[in-house]
This record gives structure tokens, C-alpha cells and sequence, in this order.
């Protein structure tokens, strides 16, 4: 498969190019990454500090992402619902 040069006229432009060779799936899965070390990293804060940072970290670099234009809506919702879920966890498993 070729890559198509002619497309790119700007930053933008060039940061598309790899989800275009991927189909759609590059940036995907670069936020995912980023969420898997930010969680493998943060663990010996423990699991429920490691899940709150690496999800609110994909969820800022994700709506960047989203404003590029590289990912969807989608992909960043992932990340917000393992924050809501992790809050809730917390809030149950936590009996004051």
C-alpha cells in the first residue's frame, strides 16, 4: 500500500497520514497505550489511584485527539466511563 503524499499540506495533515495507512486505527490505539503505561506506571500508588490517573490522562490527551480530528468521540468515552465506574467502586467499596 502506497501512502498518498498529495493529501498532506499542513501538521495536521501529516498526523492523519497514519490513520489513513491503519484504517482509522492509529491514534486509537496510541490513546490506549498511553492509558496502559499511565496505569502499569501509577500502580504503586495502588489500583484505584493508578485507574483514576491513567483514565483522566487518556481523557485529556483523547479530547485533544478528538479536536484533531484523529479519534472519535467514542474511544474518549471509554475513558470517562472507567472514571465513573472507578468513582463508583470507590464510593461503594468504601463504607464509612
Amino acid at each position: 500500500m502506497a501512502t498518498n503524499w498529495t493529501n498532506v499540506t499542513d501538521w495536521k495533515g501529516a498526523l492523519a497520514v497514519a490513520n489513513d495507512n491503519t484504517g482509522g486505527w492509529y491514534w486509537a490505539a496510541i490513546l490506549f497505550m498511553i492509558f496502559i503505561v499511565s496505569f502499569i506506571s501509577m500502580l504503586g500508588f495502588g489500583v484505584e489511584a493508578s485507574l483514576l490517573g491513567a483514565a483522566f490522562s487518556s481523557l485529556m490527551i483523547g479530547i485533544l485527539l478528538v479536536y484533531l480530528g484523529l479519534v472519535g468521540w467514542t474511544w474518549v468515552a471509554i475513558s470517562v466511563g472507567v472514571l465513573i465506574t472507578t468513582f463508583l467502586w470507590i464510593m461503594y467499596s468504601r463504607n464509612d
